[in-house]
């Protein structure tokens, strides 16, 4: 009886434990091995620095009338990666974590110094909608900049219109703190 009793409680631990860490997920994406993972986006990098800006309260109203919705989540930091090579800025890495029909959709995306993007993949989904995933939605995304992301043509889901949500308010947020 004594057992049951632990192996209930330890049980019920890790569950809550998981739900806290997938609750902080929701509103905040980490870039899930950096070292690994940067040379997808810039072959080139040799290295990457993170880079924190806060977020005041004027600059949050200023994201928010600019995206047209509320920032959910984290809202007093903002992070990206600027990748590098010798010495030599190459462009940034934003991730972005959005609410999906099932749980949350993580991605990251790769734009130059100019703020076009130059590559972007799903790192991470519990979705059952596989529209978003698909190489020629993603490809959407590749040469666009802020301005031109309400033009991409897409198959209206959950999943992709979250993306779509997702890139913008990250690259607003991206123009208005950098």
């Amino acid at each position: 009886m004594n057992y049951l009793f632990k192996f209930t409680t330890l049980i019920a631990i890790i569950f809550s434990t998981i739900e806290i860490s997938y609750a902080q997920e929701e509103y905040k994406c980490i870039w899930r091995n950096p070292e690994r993972t940067m040379v997808r986006i810039f072959p080139e990098a040799l290295d990457y620095k993170t880079i924190n800006k806060k977020i005041t309260s004027q600059k949050l109203k200023e994201i928010e009338e600019k995206a047209g919705k509320l920032l959910a989540g984290q809202r007093d930091l903002f992070q990206y990666y600027e990748l590098m090579a010798n010495e030599t800025s190459l462009g940034y890495i934003l991730t972005s974590t959005q609410k999906g029909e099932y749980g949350a959709i993580e991605f990251v995306f790769g734009i130059n110094k100019a703020g076009v993007i130059i590559s972007i993949y799903i790192q991470r989904s519990r979705e059952r909608d596989r529209e978003f995933k698909k190489k020629a939605f993603l490809n959407e995304f590749i040469g666009k900049n802020l301005n031109d992301i309400d033009t991409i043509k897409f198959t209206k889901t959950v999943g992709t219109q979250a993306v779509v949500s997702g890139v913008k308010k990250e690259l607003i947020t991206f123009e208005i703190l950098k």
